[in-house]
């Protein structure tokens, strides 16, 4: 661990107790948080770079396959615990990220980490039988999501796959 971060424990008034690591820069990460992802989301947070977050078991690389609330610029919020938060184009605010969680974190144009071991699954197009929509996404056997156009079934697949940054 670097020496310059503190360590503490916070209860909130929930009863949760959350261990962070304060940062020289102020920014308070989950103790379990990875030296690397921490230096990343800092680097970002400091130059406003565009970010595509992935989150899921950080013991076996797994992608939790979330699609929302996964791309924007890193932020932080205010107060005594300046947890970073995720910032979506044309918002001021956003969501407090789950930084022990991230498997792997994209740029535009690159990865910037991925876990040792990350998966996001075995994919799968078929044409069902829903007539709405017919265009089923099938992650490890299961189906993942239904679409009315082909394409777009496609251009999911590849978001969620890493192939592709956005979803639109």
């Amino acid at each position: 661990m670097n020496q310059h971060q503190q360590t503490f424990q916070h209860n909130y008034g929930n009863g949760h107790c959350v261990h962070y690591r304060r940062l020289p820069s102020g920014t308070c990460y989950h103790a379990d948080t990875p030296e690397p992802v921490m230096d990343i989301l800092e680097t970002v947070r400091l130059n406003q770079r565009k970010v595509r977050l992935y989150y899921g078991d950080t013991q076996t690389g797994q992608s939790w396959f979330e699609e929302h609330d996964v791309i924007g610029r890193i932020g932080r919020s205010t107060g005594p615990i300046k947890v970073p938060l995720l910032i979506e184009p044309g918002e001021i605010g956003g969501p407090a990220l789950l930084d022990h969680c991230v498997i792997r974190i994209d740029s535009p144009r690159t990865v910037l980490y991925q876990h040792d071991q990350f998966r996001t699954g075995d994919f799968k197009l078929v044409c069902g039988k829903v007539e709405r929509a017919p265009w089923e996404v099938f992650i490890d056997q299961a189906v993942q999501a239904r679409f009315q156009d082909k394409r777009q079934a496609q251009r999911y697949m590849d978001f969620m796959q890493g192939k592709r940054f956005y979803l639109e």
